[in-house]
């Protein structure tokens, strides 16, 4: 196999640079840019140095002798590295200068620039690692929160190969009856057998679909949550959008239409990643560019995974209800909170009146908050987190779908085995459940790489980014 090499940390100037090397033969095409300084067991050459350990060198040009920089190599011998191959990795200064004399000289001696993702596909090719544990290391990389970085670690750790690998055996068995009863009708074609099938099927697509509707909360964990601010104009949005900041993110003024345009701000709560963005005010107006505010509020309401509708102690009741209603109506009953704002100076005159005005509003959950004060400010984020709970049951032993492909896959073979199930159960035949059980079996082994072509494979690898 060539050897391959790239830069694995970002671009830009920075303390250290890490290359990484992976191939055979690696011994004799870096021996002559080493100039070993200390080592573990005070081995002069590179390729003298066993697996797993350091050394502190000097890296040169070997047709010149220039010295280029003092590095740290590290020495990583298969099969148990990264890619599975025998690896190198140099730490130099991370100076833009430095990174492209070393890559130079790396490319001179016939080691090719790294393809985005060549390390990972390589592990994956040696059988270090399966697809669906691949795409969680980028998962891992592109984590912005704890529980984002958590679910992508249990995917990373095989959590859900193994699961879906006990799903596959089950459904082998269920082949095996399937042939047994086709071939030997006579002993195996029972009822009982037939009562096994359907089981064996309905249970592994609940199993299928519980992991795909995991994705609900995994896709907010690699999208984030969206969590937009709608009301009046000065009914404290951009102040109560300051506290989720903390600092003066949006302009505060008691002229009504501050606020023309949507501001966002990216906040982390209880490891959820969430986007919180404060809009403009909601009433009608003849300034064109705040007409347009207007329109770009009310759509990015409509489109959010929570919204909070704010009221202040001056609105009419009558106007907030019907502009709740509305709100609600056209968000498709997602998630949305009626807020009173501004509770330090007493309770809304007409909360009772707005929260018992339609039927539907007793969906939402109503909030009492003053973001001057921070009072009850902790039940904003107490709705976050309901929201984001309240997206999926946690029946899946911790497993968080991140991939709309794995959902998606997830979902195919779980109704395909929904149709095995009724084709056993309504007399169908054994040879149609057969064939669906084997379709289904495909779409999970195009998650874990079992039935994967080599054009997903470089579709699935070609995302990651170089060097990894």
């Amino acid at each position: 196999m060539s050897s391959f090499c790239a830069c694995s940390t970002p671009a830009g100037k920075a303390g250290i640079c890490v290359i990484r090397i992976s191939g055979d033969g690696l011994g004799d095409i870096l021996d002559p840019m080493f100039r070993i300084i200390r080592s573990a067991g005070d081995h002069k050459k590179y390729s003298q140095m066993p697996g797993y350990v350091c050394a502190y060198s000097g890296f040169v040009d070997p047709k010149t002798g220039d010295r280029i920089d003092d590095v740290i190599v590290t020495r990583f011998l298969p099969p148990h590295s990264y890619t599975g191959d025998e690896m190198a990795e140099i730490s130099c200064h991370g100076g833009e200068a430095v990174k492209k004399e070393i890559l130079r000289v790396l490319y001179e001696a016939g080691i090719a620039p790294a393809l985005p993702g060549e390390f990972t596909k390589t592990a994956y090719i040696n059988g270090k690692l399966d697809i669906a544990e691949a795409e969680a290391v980028m998962d891992t990389i592109n984590a912005e929160s704890k529980r984002a970085l958590d679910a992508a670690g249990t995917l990373r750790m095989g959590k859900l190969s193994r699961e879906l690998q006990e799903i596959e055996n089950d459904l082998y068995s269920d082949l095996s009856l399937i042939e047994m009863m086709v071939e030997f009708p006579e002993h195996d074609d029972t009822p009982e057998n037939s009562d096994k099938v359907m089981e064996g099927c309905s249970k592994a697509a609940s199993r299928l679909k519980l992991l795909a509707g995991s994705y609900a909360k995994g896709r907010l964990l690699k999208e984030r949550m969206q969590v937009a601010l709608l009301g009046r104009p000065n009914s404290g949005k951009s102040t109560l959008f300051n506290f989720f900041a903390g600092y003066d993110r949006a302009i505060v003024t008691d002229i009504p239409g501050t606020t023309r345009d949507s501001v966002e701000i990216d906040i982390e709560v209880d490891g959820i990643p969430v986007t919180v963005t404060d809009t403009a005010g909601i009433r009608q107006t003849d300034d064109k560019v705040e007409a347009c505010g207007v329109q770009r509020a009310l759509n990015i309401a409509s489109a959010a995974d929570l919204c909070f509708v704010l009221i202040d102690p001056d609105e009419e009741a009558s106007e907030a209800s019907e502009r709740i209603k509305t709100t609600i109506e056209a968000r498709d009953h997602k998630r949305t909170a009626i807020v009173f704002t501004k509770s330090d100076i007493g309770i809304n005159p007409a909360r009772d009146a707005i929260t018992g005005a339609e039927e539907i509003f007793r969906e939402c959950r109503v909030i009492e908050v003053s973001a001057a004060t921070k009072e009850n400010t902790e039940s904003l984020f107490a709705e976050i987190r309901d929201c984001y709970e309240s997206l999926s049951a946690d029946l899946t032993g911790g497993i968080i779908i991140m991939s709309e492909r794995h959902r998606s896959l997830l979902q195919s073979a779980s109704d395909k085995l929904t149709e095995a199930c009724n084709a056993v159960g309504s007399g169908l035949g054994e040879d149609i459940a057969s064939s669906v059980i084997r379709s289904a079996l495909e779409d999970i082994g195009k998650i874990t790489g079992k039935s994967v072509s080599a054009e997903l494979a470089d579709t699935i690898f070609g995302k990651f980014c170089i060097g990894k």
